[in-house]
C-alpha cells in the first residue's frame, strides 16, 4: 500500500485539506487515510446523496491502543459531520452544527459559534470530513415492541429473526425491546447481536409470557395459577438472563402484584398486556410498562357499560366493543391516567395495530379509530410517558418500515413532531435505563445517528428520507441489508 500512496501526485500529498476517497477494488481506503491529506466529502462530489460507497465504509481504524472509556483521544480517526442540523432527541434543533465521532463515541457536538474547536478537529491528519449542508441528524430510533424471536407458539424462525433485525437496522432503528418470546431463544438472539454474530440493533428482551390457564392464547406462555408458580417462573427467567418479565391478560390482580414485587426484587422490570387487572391497579402496584394504547378491561368502564361489555364482549380482544363503550373523559380513564403519571409508567400505544384492525373491518373501524387517537392524545397531554412500538410481526407489520409509520400515526393523533422524535429516541433510552449512553446526541454518548435529507420537524414522514445510518460508531451498509 505504501508504494501505491507514494505514486500519487505530490500535490495531493501536500494538500492542506483532509481526505481522499479512493474507491479502488482491492485497496483498503483507510490505509490511504493514514498517509494522505486530500478533499472533503460532500454530496456535490459524489454520484448520489452521500455516495453508495460511503455507506459501505468499515468502522474507522486506529494505529493506537484502544482508548479507555474515560479517555477522549482526538489524535486519530475522527469522523466529522459538519454543516448539519442536529435534532438532538431532547426537543432541541441546532443549526449549522458539527458532530465529531471517534470509535463508537460522540466526542463533541460543536455549534456554529465555536469555530476554533472545529478548526482544531478538521486539521487533524486522520480526520474524515463529511459535508452535510442542508441535511438533518437525529438519534437512532427505538422500536419498543418488536417480537423478533417469534411470539406465536412454535413460531421461532432463525431466518426471519435475522432478516427482521437487519431490516430494523436498515431503517435506522438502533435499539429494540422484545416484549415476549421463547425465553432461551430470545436470550440467544440478544447475545448473537451483542457478539456481532448477527447484524442488528441492540436488544433488550423478555421471555415467555406469564398467563393464567383461565384465558387461552396462541402465544408462547407459561401458565401460572399461584404465587409459588409465579415466583418459580420469574426465578427461572432471571437465571436465563432476561431483562423484563412480561405479564399477560389472564393474570388476576393478586398474581400481577406478586409478579411485580418478585421481579423487582431480582432487578427486573415488568411489562404488562393486561385485562383482568386494570391499568390503574397495575400502575398503583408499580408496574414499569404497559403495552398497547387501548387498555381493554371491564374495570375501566362505567358500571353500566361494564355489564354490557361482560355480556356481549369476548374478553381481552374485544377492542371494538370496548372502544364503543369507554368514555375517554370519564372518571375511570381519568383515574387511570393519573395513576400512570404518578407511578411513572411508560406506555407504547402501537397505533399501527389498531389502524390494521380498523382497516380489516372498515364499517366499525371508521367509528373506533378516531377514539384510539383521542385516547393516545389524552395520555400525552396529561403527561403519560409514551414510547414508540409496532408489535411486529403481528398484523403483517414490516420490520423497520412500520416504525416510521407509527411516528406518522402519533402525528395524526396531534402530538407535535419534535416531541414524537423525543418519544422515539430519548424516551426509549430513559425507559430502558440506558439514557446515560444513548438516546440523545450528546458528547460522550454512543454514535447512534441517522442522517436525513429532509427536516422531520417540519414533517415527521421525513424520518424516512434516510441517507446514512451510523450504529455504535459504524457506518451501516443500508443497501446491503435491504437487499437480503
Amino acid at each position: 500500500m505504501s508504494k501505491f500512496v507514494t505514486s500519487l501526485d505530490k500535490k495531493i500529498l501536500t494538500n492542506s485539506i483532509t481526505i481522499i476517497l479512493i474507491f479502488s477494488i482491492g485497496y483498503n481506503i483507510f490505509d490511504v487515510f493514514t498517509f494522505v491529506k486530500a478533499e472533503r466529502i460532500s454530496p456535490s462530489n459524489t454520484d448520489n446523496s452521500l455516495g453508495e460507497s460511503l455507506l459501505e465504509l468499515p468502522p474507522l481504524k486506529s494505529n493506537k491502543a484502544k482508548s479507555t472509556q474515560n479517555d477522549t483521544d482526538y489524535s486519530h480517526n475522527l469522523l466529522i459531520l459538519y454543516n448539519t442540523n442536529t435534532i438532538d432527541g431532547d426537543s432541541n434543533v441546532r443549526s449549522n452544527s458539527t458532530i465529531i465521532t471517534s470509535g463508537n463515541k460522540i466526542i463533541d457536538v460543536i455549534d456554529k459559534d465555536s469555530p476554533d474547536k472545529y478548526y482544531f478537529y478538521k486539521n487533524n491528519t486522520n480526520s474524515i470530513l463529511i459535508d452535510l449542508s442542508g441535511k438533518y441528524i437525529i438519534p437512532g430510533l427505538f422500536d419498543m415492541h418488536a417480537h423478533v424471536a417469534g411470539v406465536m407458539k412454535n413460531s421461532f424462525n432463525q431466518t426471519y429473526s435475522d432478516e427482521a433485525l437487519q431490516r430494523l437496522l436498515a431503517f435506522g432503528i438502533t435499539t429494540i425491546r422484545n416484549p415476549g418470546g421463547p425465553t432461551e431463544l430470545s436470550g440467544g438472539l440478544k447475545n448473537n447481536v451483542s457478539s456481532e454474530k448477527v447484524t442488528g440493533p441492540q436488544i433488550f428482551t423478555a421471555g415467555r409470557l406469564l398467563n393464567s390457564p383461565n384465558i387461552s392464547i396462541p402465544f408462547v406462555e407459561k401458565k401460572v395459577n399461584s404465587v409459588s408458580e409465579v415466583d418459580e417462573e420469574i426465578n427461572n427467567q432471571a437465571k436465563a438472563g432476561v431483562d423484563f418479565i412480561k405479564l399477560y391478560v389472564g393474570l388476576t390482580p393478586d398474581l400481577v402484584k406478586e409478579a411485580i414485587d418478585k421481579a423487582h426484587s431480582l432487578g427486573l422490570k415488568v411489562i404488562g398486556h393486561l385485562y383482568l387487572t386494570s391499568w390503574t391497579e397495575a400502575a398503583n402496584d408499580k408496574i414499569d410498562f404497559l403495552t398497547h394504547g387501548v387498555p381493554v378491561s371491564p374495570y375501566l368502564l362505567s358500571s353500566q357499560n361494564r355489564e354490557t361489555f361482560l355480556k356481549y364482549g369476548d374478553g381481552p380482544f374485544a377492542h371494538f366493543l370496548w372502544l364503543q363503550l369507554v368514555s375517554v373523559n370519564g372518571k375511570e380513564i381519568n383515574e387511570m391516567i393519573e395513576s400512570l403519571v404518578k407511578n411513572n409508567v411508560y406506555v407504547d400505544p402501537t397505533l399501527s395495530v389498531y389502524e390494521s384492525m380498523a382497516k380489516d373491518d372498515p364499517t366499525n373501524g371508521q367509528h373506533i379509530w378516531p377514539k384510539v387517537l383521542q385516547l393516545t392524545k389524552k395520555m400525552y397531554d396529561n403527561g403519560v410517558k409514551l414510547l414508540t412500538g409496532t408489535d411486529i410481526p403481528n398484523f403483517d407489520l414490516a420490520p423497520g418500515k412500520s416504525l416510521h409509520h407509527e411516528l406518522e400515526l402519533l402525528a395524526n393523533a396531534g402530538i407535535p413532531t419534535s416531541n414524537i422524535i423525543q418519544i422515539a429516541t430519548k424516551n426509549g433510552a430513559e425507559a430502558l435505563g440506558i439514557l446515560n449512553y444513548t438516546g440523545t446526541i450528546e458528547k460522550g454518548k454512543e454514535a447512534d445517528l441517522i442522517v436525513l435529507s429532509s427536516n422531520p420537524v417540519e414533517n415527521i414522514s421525513n424520518t424516512k428520507s434516510i441517507e446514512l445510518i451510523i450504529n455504535n460508531g459504524k457506518i451501516v451498509n443500508r443497501n446491503s441489508l435491504l437487499s437480503k
